[in-house]
């Protein structure tokens, strides 16, 4: 990269009034730059705001050769297509031609869409007003892309009813197959120069092979990972396998229907239908109520588990031989056999005593180290075979074709090496993807890592309680928003209260909502949509919100929207999770540690990702309280508080206090929270449960 890019007097600053090339910018490009010339590989963690976006667009553009983008979510991958893209392109007169490439549950299917309006059966009336609302856009969008469509809920139930899945799909048997969405996006990305793609997409190409990327892979030089510390966790989603309630009342819903428009009186449709419904919602009824995950001996110990089970499949069994008599009339009922037949397989596979004797197929299962557990919701229940990593087969991809692979984040290292992402992605020493190529030892893996240009000394203090706060104890949820409090009251900005639970969410959120005067709205996740409370957070200035895990990253507030984040506790993955088990246990069988090997890498990544909602800008400011003493008080904690950005530390909640009141100028004294009047501890200066 050149003056003439990046420079002050450079084309950026040219094009953008108040450009100012950020430090470590120019040095991440040139890498990206690099890697691309050796087709290599590149690890980088750029700190925020290094702008590591623009550092690996400038020379995939110039270079002008083909490259795909994939990131964490779909909202990055808008803001790439919308934003950054359009701008890097128009700064360097680049014209290379742009797709982005979505699964198809983001586009309206034209079919689903007239099937669900002609059955009638929507009883509620914002599901109906909503459909209405759909086919209005299908009518008028030119890509059928659902998040174009303001106002609409994520989790709304008429969204799986007017898109389609892997398994409801018709492809080129489809009577709208000409107009589909689907096949539209992934035409304009087969002709496209830059392709923006997710890491969702991106494994079930992988795995599956059936999602429109596997095309485009071979055909780019260079492939962009960005937030590439999620990669593992997406991955192994994707890599394993997965059969659950939710889909076997898709497919009841879709025999009924398919069922009274092509064969209607020829076979008990609402039997075979409400018969399979019955036994998929029995099946998760015999699981404890609520959220949980159980591993496989725990889901076999439920009372009455296995028997229904056997009831499952056998409606699966007499659905599979009514439809089997109407295969020859209607594609429609070829593909429902075919979802019949998978569930059943599926099940089969999941319930193998594993002391069994394997099969072909269970013995290749096995040589994958899958874990079989069973992921149980409000209303549905997952029975899921995971890989405990994705390392063989992300290796083993990278190692397929000579391409340059970018792997970049704000989060790839512990202890100041990237030893441990290696680690979980295969790109270790001896692994497939750094052998040699093309009879050539080439020096296929780089590592950089850029330092955040933000000035946390100056912008930010930390604040860690050294006694009084320890997550085991009964009132810690109490504490900690008494805690957080304090620190709202005078705080003139938004602030976060990030949770490693869900159950401390309503603790306190309750207990903010006593404490706080009525102007300080208090936000609580679960109660509305993820994006209608980030809406509502950012149209009130000194709001408050109580979140857990998607809060944790991937939500971005610059400036006053933001100034004070404060995390419960430290995050470590629950070890009764049957997935962090069995990784724990095979680290132990192989004489390692799993606390110091995977627990706490994984709870140092998972820190930073929340300690980086703080500070989005040169221009932020603002306070993070982690309300853990074990943070400051074990020679593991400290190792912790090594990893994050270089805060500024202050020993007590007032120093914190008086941070955030230097910006708020003076503050009326009936906006502090009357703790003291319920708590006569919290009066005094020296109590040790507000201590630094």
């Amino acid at each position: 990269m050149t003056d003439a890019l990046w420079g002050g007097q450079g084309l950026f600053a040219e094009a953008l009034p108040g450009w100012r090339e950020r430090p470590g910018q120019r040095q991440l490009a040139t890498a990206v730059e690099q890697a691309m010339a050796e087709r290599g590989i590149l690890l980088a963690e750029a700190g925020t705001g290094t702008g590591k976006t623009l550092a690996y667009l400038v020379p995939a553009l110039l270079r002008g050769e083909r490259f795909i983008v994939s990131t964490a979510t779909r909202a990055l991958q808008d803001q790439l297509f919308r934003k950054d893209l359009p701008l890097a392109r128009e700064v360097l007169g680049v014209q290379l031609r742009a797709a982005v490439l979505k699964g198809r549950t983001n586009y309206v299917c034209h079919y689903r869409l007239k099937r669900t309006q002609s059955e009638g059966l929507l009883d509620n009336r914002r599901a109906v007003q909503e459909l209405r609302r759909v086919a209005l856009f299908a009518g008028t969008s030119g890509d059928g892309d659902l998040s174009a469509l303001g106002g609409l809920d994520e989790k709304s139930p008429v969204i799986p009813l007017v898109t389609s899945t892997r398994d409801n799909c018709l492809g080129s048997d489809c009577p709208d197959y000409r107009a589909c969405f689907v096949m539209k996006a992934r035409r304009e990305a087969m002709a496209a120069d830059v392709v923006i793609i997710n890491h969702h997409l991106f494994f079930a190409n992988v795995a599956l092979r059936d999602e429109g990327v596997a095309e485009l892979l071979p055909s780019a030089t260079t492939v962009v990972l960005d937030e590439a510390h999620q990669l593992s966790d997406i991955g192994a989603q994707f890599l394993g396998s997965s059969v659950g309630t939710a889909q076997a009342l898709e497919l009841a819903r879709d025999v009924l229907a398919c069922g009274l428009q092509l064969a209607r009186g020829l076979a008990d449709w609402q039997g075979l239908s409400s018969r399979l419904q019955k036994a998929a919602r029995d099946q998760r009824l015999i699981a404890p109520h609520g959220a949980h995950r159980l591993d496989w001996a725990q889901a076999q110990a439920l009372e009455g588990w296995a028997e229904g089970l056997n009831r499952w499949q056998e409606e699966l069994t007499g659905l599979l031989a009514a439809l089997d008599s109407f295969e020859a009339l209607a594609p429609e009922f070829t593909r429902l056999i075919e979802r019949c037949r998978e569930q059943q397989a599926l099940l089969v596979a999941w319930q193998r005593d594993a002391t069994s004797p394997p099969d072909a197929e269970a013995a290749a299962v096995a040589a994958q180290e899958t874990v079989r557990w069973l992921e149980v919701g409000s209303h549905y229940l997952r029975l899921l075979a995971t890989p405990l990593g994705v390392g063989p087969a992300f290796s083993a991809l990278l190692a397929q074709r000579p391409q340059a692979w970018v792997l970049v984040s704000a989060t790839l290292t512990l202890d100041g090496g990237f030893r441990y992402t290696r680690a979980r992605l295969g790109l270790n020493e001896g692994s497939p993807a750094l052998a040699a190529v093309e009879g050539g030892v080439l020096p296929r893996l780089r590592e950089l890592r850029v330092a955040s240009p933000f000035d946390y000394a100056r912008q930010t203090r930390l604040l860690v309680p050294r006694a009084g706060f320890h997550p085991s104890d009964a009132e810690h949820s109490l504490r900690v928003a008494e805690l957080a409090a304090r620190l709202v009251a005078v705080n003139p900005g938004g602030s976060f209260v990030l949770t490693t639970t869900l159950r401390a969410i309503g603790r306190i959120a309750s207990r903010l909502r006593e404490l706080l005067p009525p102007n300080r709205v208090v936000l609580e996740q679960a109660s509305e949509s993820k994006q209608v409370l980030l809406q509502r957070f950012a149209a009130n200035p000194e709001a408050v919100l109580v979140g857990s895990h998607s809060f944790w990253e991937g939500v971005d507030f610059p400036g006053e929207q933001l100034t004070l984040v404060v995390i419960d506790k430290l995050p470590f993955a629950p070890p009764d999770d049957p997935m962090v088990a069995a990784r724990i246990k095979r680290l132990e069988a192989a004489g390692r540690s799993g606390f110091m090997d995977y627990s706490l890498p994984q709870a140092a990544l998972a820190l930073q990702q929340g300690a980086g909602r703080l500070i989005r800008s040169e221009r932020d400011w603002g306070v993070l309280a982690v309300c853990d003493q074990r943070l400051a008080s074990t020679a593991w904690g400290r190792r912790l508080l090594a990893s994050l950005q270089p805060f500024a530390r202050v020993e007590s909640v007032d120093e914190a206090a008086a941070f955030l009141l230097a910006h708020a100028g003076p503050v009326p004294a009936s906006a502090e929270p009357d703790v003291a009047a319920e708590n006569p501890a919290a009066a005094v200066d020296d109590d040790p449960a507000f201590e630094g």
